[in-house]
């Protein structure tokens, strides 16, 4: 596997209450991910195939060549379990922001990256959201809703597609992410006709169910 051919984006401990032994790491996280010790350190991998790594593991020092959210909360949640009371980040912007709000929200103190007004209201709220997914989990037994399809105007397959790539085209900005979504509601809709499903004339119905074999689609 290739080395990476930059790691400027690096926590560092300043402070350990516990251990900076290089491979300590939560047992999930030993469990995701594929490693390796050449090129110096140990380097963490998200699949066999991946010539580049997440993250490497380097002792008193993780080191990414990457901006990537998750493999930086990764990376915070390794300090959190070396008990690193205190971590220097350094590296991309993008970076110190991201392991900032990651280390400020397990409680850990964070050196190296000067918050805006925006930034402490970020954290705030993404305290607030874990603290309620906390005091309020989803029953594993609650069925998950159907999705909400847009109104449509007009009649036929072709006036519903049209209805949800306006809306898709509208709301999401990113447009791999706009393909991504129109080509799975193809593939819904297909789906749909497949069974039976048939359009008729409308004027500014929603539709609320998954139709059946047989429905017709308001």
């Amino acid at each position: 596997m290739a080395d990476d051919a930059s790691e400027a984006n690096r926590l560092v401990a300043q402070v350990s209450l516990r251990s900076t032994r290089m491979g300590d790491v939560p047992d999930h996280l030993a469990r995701r991910y594929f490693t390796d010790g050449r090129g110096g350190g140990l380097a963490f991998y998200p699949d066999a195939a991946t010539p580049v790594a997440a993250f490497r593991d380097r002792g008193a020092r993780l080191t990414t060549a990457r901006n990537d959210p998750n493999a930086i909360r990764h990376m915070v949640l390794i300090a959190q379990h070396r008990e690193w009371a205190v971590v220097l980040v350094r590296g991309a912007p993008e970076f110190r922001r991201e392991a900032w709000m990651a280390g400020r929200a397990l409680g850990l103190d964070v050196r190296g990256y000067r918050p805006t007004e925006r930034d402490v209201q970020a954290l705030q709220r993404r305290l607030t959201a874990d603290r309620d997914r906390r005091e309020n989990p989803e029953r594993p037994e609650r069925r998950r809703a159907e999705p909400r399809a847009p109104t449509v105007t007009s009649s036929g397959p072709r006036a519903h597609m049209r209805a949800v790539e306006a809306v898709v085209r509208t709301r999401v900005q990113n447009t791999e992410d706009q393909e991504r979504i129109l080509a799975g509601a193809r593939r819904r809709l297909a789906a749909w006709l497949e069974r039976g499903a048939r359009f008729e004339d409308i004027a500014s119905t929603r539709w609320t169910d998954r139709p059946r074999a047989g429905d017709r689609i308001r």
